[in-house]
């Protein structure tokens, strides 16, 4: 077992630290809609799901037995997460130098095909709303790529598909099930195929201009449905899986060109990130010795460009990460909370197991069980057992310590909101058009 973290009491007078004291002061960054978890937790079909996590670590915390060696299941509040990241699979046909997955790629592991549709089913049953199909391999490479996301929409729940583009032509078929609120990404990450070919690697001949040109096919099956260019953006001294990794940053406004004429949705800027090398953590990988300085002042100079070619019908987004870099505030969203309260409401399926982030995809402290996890009753009632654990013993500010989460400011909000449990019911319902995916 981890080593256990003491819990602070609602009793405690230091429980009266709120989120913004935490952050310190001037934390004003602007989280992209996207990334506003908070919001997204007040909707309707999972704001009952935030009361009960509330609740129940309300009462954790004031429970005599805070010390017990292990939480009784039985009180763990019964919903799946709201949204899951899903890998369909681990193969891959891009050899990408960047890859922060790069030693799970390829390994032959596989669902069985039943059992994962009635994990989807189970969870589904018990609340869950969204799933991002996505990472450890290419997803349109699953055999039953398409099968699987008409069965996920029949469930009802939203869907995103984040491909490489060289599936286009699948997704074209399955475009017309999903809806508004579903979108897919494409990770490309270049704006001239020279640089494209570089930095993937592809194992066949796929060229950057094909695949962008097979965007318009896509959004001809359903003008509704979102399609983005997604651009990892990386720099000289960038390194992981000790190999140096191509430079792209310069192309950051060629590639909104592209994007833009391709008829793509939007693009969307984020940082490269590594893995730390002491908990393989992904993390910014940017330091002084990279002359930072430079690079950003680099970057947002392309951004800068890329943001003028935005219309109505073409958006430039530039991730929560990247904001921190630009900005120079990596270091406040760098500052978790003890307890990541988001492993409750978001977690990664993957054929190598059930995770609790996708930061720690396919490591073991962040491991809540094997792929079929949550394909039956039973083994899902264990699996709530494992989270419950794992909610209490895994260190945030610890382990997470180099990470700049995404889930930062929501996992501040939440922890306020445990630390003082009324402010639950002043929170306004969020009835807006529903966005599930966290």
């Amino acid at each position: 077992m981890a080593e256990k973290i003491p819990v602070t009491r609602l009793d405690d007078p230091a429980s009266t630290r709120s989120a913004s004291d935490a952050l310190g002061e001037g934390n004003d960054l602007l989280l992209d809609s996207i990334h506003d978890f908070a919001n997204k937790l007040t909707q309707t079909g999972a704001r009952e799901a935030l009361q009960r996590y509330v609740d129940w670590q309300v009462a954790q915390r004031n429970a005599e037995d805070v010390d017990a060696v292990e939480l009784d299941p039985s009180q763990v509040p019964d919903f799946a997460p709201v949204s899951i990241n899903l890998d369909l699979t681990t193969a891959c046909n891009y050899q990408c130098d960047h890859c922060v997955d790069l030693d799970i790629l390829n390994t032959g592991v596989r669902y069985d095909h039943d059992k994962l549709l009635s994990s989807l089913a189970l969870m589904a049953e018990r609340g869950l709303k969204s799933v991002i199909v996505i990472g450890g391999g290419e997803p349109t490479l699953y055999p039953k790529f398409g099968e699987t996301i008409r069965f996920m929409k029949s469930l009802g729940l939203q869907i995103a598909i984040v491909s490489n583009g060289t599936g286009n032509l699948k997704i074209a078929e399955v475009a017309d099930c999903m809806d508004k609120n579903d979108w897919v990404r494409l990770s490309l990450d270049s704006g001239s195929d020279e640089t494209f070919q570089a930095m993937h690697n592809p194992r066949k001949s796929f060229s950057l201009y094909d695949i962008c040109a097979a965007v318009p096919k896509i959004r001809a099956a359903n003008p509704d449905l979102t399609v983005g260019f997604s651009y990892i953006v990386t720099w000289r001294g960038a390194n992981i899986n000790d190999r140096d990794i191509v430079e792209n940053l310069h192309e950051i406004a060629q590639a909104t060109q592209l994007a833009r004429d391709s008829q793509f949705s939007y693009i969307s800027f984020k940082p490269f990130l590594t893995r730390d090398e002491v908990n393989n953590a992904e993390v910014i990988g940017i330091n002084e010795q990279t002359h930072k300085e430079a690079i950003v002042s680099a970057i947002q100079q392309q951004v800068d460009d890329a943001v003028i070619m935005a219309t109505s019908d073409f958006k430039v987004h530039r991730s929560t990460g990247l904001k921190a870099l630009l900005e120079g505030q990596i270091q406040k969203l760098e500052k978790q909370p003890q307890q990541c309260h988001m492993q409750f409401f978001r977690q990664v399926l993957s054929p190598l197991g059930l995770y609790n982030c996708p930061v720690y995809r396919n490591q073991p402290h962040g491991k809540l069980g094997d792929k079929n996890a949550v394909s039956d009753t039973q083994a899902y009632e264990a699996t709530r057992g494992v989270a419950a654990n794992l909610i209490r013993d895994f260190n945030a500010t610890t382990n997470c310590e180099k990470v700049t989460c995404l889930y930062n400011d929501v996992n501040w909000w939440i922890e306020g909101l445990i630390q003082n449990p009324d402010a639950m019911a002043t929170l306004s319902d969020n009835n807006t058009d529903p966005d599930y995916f966290l």
